[in-house]
This record gives C-alpha cells, structure tokens and sequence, in this order.
C-alpha cells in the first residue's frame, strides 16, 4: 500500500477539499452535487458520481478528512465511478460547504452516514446489498463506528484513523500536546467547531487539569472511540481494510494493531513508513497510489464481488524502515512479531552513558534534570515523517549533541549482523522521581559509525502519584514497528524528560534518577525478526 509517488505534505491534508482538481465529464458516468439533509436539518454536501448504465450498481461511500469537503476525494471516487461503481463523497458536518457544527464523531456524524447511505439507496441506482464506505483520518474513524450501527455497509476502509481515542489524547498518561493543538488550530480554520468540541480541546491544555475534567473529556473520547463498539463490529462483520503508518504521530498504530486482533471478520493489515496520511494524500490529488490500488481491491473483492484476488493474500502485510523494502505477508500479527530478546542497561565509563549488553549488570545510578530538552527528540509532527515517507530518512541526531546532564544515554556494541526489529520494543526501568508527578522519555536509535543516530521509536510515559524519593517500576511498551538495523551499527537507547510533542507533568526541578536493582535489572526487550537474531 505505498509508494513514495503518493507522497503529499500531510500539514495541508485539510486543505485539499479546497484544492481538488474539479470534478470533470466522463463518458462512463454522471457527477452532480446535492444537499443531503441530515435527521437534524444540517444539509451536508455531496458529490454524486453514477454510472450511466441503469442497472443496480455496487456503491462506496466516501467520508471526508478533518478539514475537508465532498470534493476532497474526487480523485479516488472518478477512479471508483469509473470502474461502475456509484460512488457518494461528501463533507462530514461543520467543514467544507457542508453546514452545521464539528461533532468530532460523535453521535451526530454517526448518524449523518446513516443518512447519507438512506439517501443513496432512494436516489442512485444502488444495490443495498453492495456498500462499502471508505474514509481518512477523520473519515476513517467516522466509517468504523457507523459499521457498527448500520449493517448495510458490507465493507469498510479505514487509512490512518483510530480505534481508541482516549489513547491517542492520553497515551502512558502523557498529553500529546502538539497534535492536539494543530487539530484545534484546524478545526477553526476550515470548519465550525461545536462548543462543546471547542471547550474539550481547551480544556485539554490546561496547564493544571482538573481530574473532574479529564474524566469529561475521557467519557467524550470514549463515545468516539470504535473500540466501543467492537461488539458490535463483530456482530455486523463487514469486511475490514486497515492502512496505518509506523510513525504515526497523530493516532499511533499499536491501536490499530489492537482492532486487528480484536476484530473477528474478514480483514487486513497494512502497516508501511510515514506519517499520518501521508500515504493517501498522494492519491487525493490523483498521483499513483498503492494505497488507493489496494483500497479499490479490496472493494472489487468484498463490495462488487468482480475480483476476490486480494483476499488470497495473507492479510498481514509489512514494509520495514528505514528507505525502500518489499512487502513482507503474514498469515497473522502474531506470525509478523519478532521473538523478545533481551538486552540489559549497564554501567559505562562516563556519568550520564552506559551500554546495552548481553549480561545483567545492575546497581548503577544516574541523575538527570527534569527541566530541559536534549537533543533527542520525536520529530516535527506531520513534517518528519512525510520526509521518511518520500526520502526514506527517519529523524535523525547526533548522539554526542545529548546533554549528559538532561538525558542518560546507553549504546551497545557494533552489531555482528544486522538486527530485524519486527514489533514492540520494551523498556523496563526504575525510576526515583524528585516529586508526586514526573514525565521521562525514550527513545530508541539506530547509531552509525559516526554517532550519527537515526530514530527507531519514542515513547513518554508520565505519573502522577508518585511518592518521592521513592523507587518505582515503569514499563514502557512502544508502539509496533518494523526496522532493519544494519550490521556494524549499534543500538541507542536516551532517556531525557522532556519533548515538544507532550504536555509533561515535570514541575519544580530536581533530578530523576533513574537506576537498576539486583533483583530486577533496566533491561530493552527487543522483537528480533524470525530466524533471525545477533549477540553483542
């Protein structure tokens, strides 16, 4: 499902409802746009693509992204009308031309889809027994949790979208910060934020939450949330399509993992480099698009019922970091999981840097502040990735730039041969927080001869009841991802405290010293690929 072609700066996904070639005459099919009125009076704008031929027609529905309108998948849908579908793309509430308010897919999205699909079925030459819908981002999570409320779509595609959202606000009790700053920002450039939208996303910046609020803002998360509905899902069992990317930093893809294994109906995975979207924007503006490719696949197979080749193929597909790799297929995720090996966190010459080794070598301590960045960091969001995903680079930095005073930095030896990272990799350490709240961050690298240092994968993790001086456990499980380390190279692992991307519950100063009983060691517990593996 990629390919750099598609390539696209995802920053200006929402604007590509504005910047969509217009939709043109074709001799296969008609295009016209309607207002379809939604159970409330809101009118949503639709582009109708409809073959000429008067027979029922298998049919698609198209949801669009945060920010978009119902011309923002007119490529995509000219690709699908043309192929005899009846495709209906239309702007979810509140962005485009459609009217009424941002409803974050809450209740009033979920049931403008039952709408829209009533309208398609009386006004088009639809076959209601052939629907599939079809959305990003926004629009993917929109068309999962229909799925579950309306059984009439048969199949659904979901491209960079989300199973929980409360993870993806509040993931290991950190705020993602950044994200959800430039999903406000957005809103209220292209669309109409509800107030009750608006006041969440607020709230969600205060500096000194309230626990009364974060619970409000839980319970509206989880209402959006397809992991809600899984139930449901399972019950209706429409054929389900996942495209996510490994570094994603909107909705991080360990979710989507999770409604993989969840999901008990016909499906598939594919997981490839990138950034949020940055796979499918390429197709919106009519660029070659394997993501697109496949999603017009998978309809012919589950929706049209003209092509059922994709579903012979094993549904667990993987494209490994960093640059350019062929498609890896598996028969499950659990088959694509490299098998844990467990590498420990010792001591080295210098305060502040240690080494990865084969052996235990517990008892050391390092301190570091609590109150300033290193140059490790997570990336720019929707900027670094979408430059992985056309130059194959990750983020990179040089690990002797990491201030030993606000970061603690160990590497392991050069690899003997190279090091296939299939999975999640986990860190386990103690940690002595100075105060009752603390944040750290991790941040696993890829170092070259040079200490130049390519980032595999981050992840904070955040307390906020801590007693301290007191020593405590803290596991940290990263998202999935698939990362070939080259022979000669070494393993890096940074712990610093702080990162643009989250709101930190670091405050006052101090140091948190991070340490390693006897009795239970820091280790990294990294997925080696199948038949594969190394020692230090």
């Amino acid at each position: 499902m990629h390919s750099r072609r598609t390539f696209v700066s995802v920053s200006a996904l929402a604007l590509l409802g504005a910047a969509a070639p217009a939709a043109r005459a074709e001799t296969g099919f008609t295009t016209r746009f309607v207002d379809i009125i939604a159970a409330d009076g809101v009118a949503l704008k639709a582009m109708v693509m409809e073959p000429r031929t008067p027979q029922p027609h298998p049919a698609v529905v198209l949801v669009s992204a945060w920010g978009g309108g119902s011309t923002q998948n007119v490529m995509p849908a000219r690709t699908l009308a043309s192929h005899g579908y009846v495709v209906v793309a239309y702007g979810a509430r509140g962005f485009g031309e459609s009217a009424g308010e941002v409803d974050t897919a809450g209740p009033a999205d979920i049931g403008d889809v039952t709408t829209v699909l009533d309208w398609t079925c009386a006004n088009t030459a639809t076959d209601p027994a052939r629907i599939g819908l079809a959305g990003v981002s926004y629009g993917a999570g929109i068309g999962l949790i229909a799925a579950a409320f309306d059984q009439r779509i048969r199949s659904v595609v979901s491209l960079s979208g989300w199973y929980d959202l409360v993870h993806s606000l509040y993931g290991n009790e950190t705020r993602r910060g950044l994200v959800a700053l430039i999903l406000y920002t957005s809103g209220w450039a292209h669309g109409r934020l509800s107030r009750e939208t608006d006041w969440m996303l607020r709230t969600f910046f205060d500096p000194d939450p309230d626990p009364a609020d974060r619970e409000v803002i839980n319970e509206w998360a989880r209402v959006r949330s397809p992991s809600r509905y899984l139930d449901r899902l399972n019950e209706n069992r429409p054929a389900l399509l996942i495209g996510h990317t490994w570094s994603e930093t909107v909705f991080p893809p360990d979710q989507m993992v999770e409604l993989f294994n969840d999901y008990a109906g016909v499906k598939r995975l594919d997981l490839i480099p990138g950034e949020h979207a940055s796979a499918e924007s390429g197709g919106l503006l009519g660029l070659p698009s394997e993501t697109w490719d496949t999603v017009h696949r998978w309809f012919d197979a589950t929706v049209a019922g003209t092509d059922p080749s994709v579903l012979h193929e094993q549904p667990v597909v993987l494209r490994a970091r960093p640059g350019t790799h062929e498609p890896e297929f598996h028969p499950d995720w659990r088959s694509a999981e490299g098998e844990p090996r467990r590498f420990y966190l010792g001591p080295g010459q210098d305060e502040g840097e240690g080494v990865i080794g084969d052996a235990p070598r517990p008892g050391w301590h390092v301190e570091i502040d609590t109150d300033r960045d290193t140059a490790a960091y997570g990336g720019v969001p929707l900027a670094s990735y979408s430059f992985e995903a056309l130059s194959g680079e990750p983020p990179r930095t040089w690990l002797p730039a990491v201030d030993r005073e606000r970061g603690a930095v160990w590497t392991s030896p050069e690899l003997p041969q190279p090091l296939p990272v299939r999975g999640a990799v986990s860190v386990h350490l103690t940690v002595v927080p100075p105060g009752p709240t603390g944040t750290i961050v991790a941040y696993l690298y890829d170092v070259d001869p040079t200490d130049g240092a390519r980032l595999i994968n981050y992840l904070p993790m955040s307390w906020t009841d801590a007693a301290p001086g007191e020593p405590r456990t803290v596991d940290l499980r990263f998202s999935p991802t698939a990362y070939d380390v080259p022979a000669d190279h070494r393993l890096g692992l940074v712990i610093d405290t702080k990162d643009p991307l989250f709101i930190d519950w670091n405050s006052g100063g101090g140091r948190v010293a991070l340490t390693s009983p006897e009795a239970e060691p820091s280790h990294v517990d990294i997925p080696v690929g199948r038949g594969e593996g190394t020692a230090l």
